[in-house]
């Protein structure tokens, strides 16, 4: 690894998550502030499907931040912690004031897919992430 690979890597990132205080299944999605350059909350994502192993529902919340970051690379392999496939379906906002949602499904492969969590934020949901 070069040093400027090693400078990419450790660099503050646009974005980032903290475990949620208030609730137990649930991430605050941060952004920096262009200003201060301290970490606002935009949003957050919430686990539906109380099953759920913790960890797995941490690594999805690290692969949000690393797409919003542009940085697709990074991703964490989900696929066999995960049962089944994921899908998402993002609702796109009707006013400036309103969040986006994105909303989370897993199917086991029979029957319908299910909810499985909820994403939040305050910026419009950019289909090419």
């Amino acid at each position: 690894m070069t040093l400027d690979g090693f400078n990419t890597i450790t660099a503050k990132q646009l974005y980032t998550y903290r475990r949620n205080p208030l609730h137990a299944a649930s991430f605050l999605l941060l952004k920096q502030n262009e200003t201060t350059g301290a970490y606002v909350p935009v949003g957050d994502y919430t686990v539906l499907d109380k099953n759920e192993d913790p960890a797995l529902s941490e690594k999805k919340i690290m692969n949000i931040v690393s797409i919003l970051n542009g940085r697709t690379d990074q991703l964490v392999p989900v696929g066999e912690k995960a049962p089944g496939r994921l899908f998402y379906h993002p609702t796109p906002r009707t006013s400036p004031e309103e969040r986006t949602k994105v909303v989370f499904y897993s199917w086991e492969g029979k029957g319908v897919s299910k909810e499985n969590g909820l994403l939040t934020i305050e910026e419009d949901f950019d289909r090419d992430h």
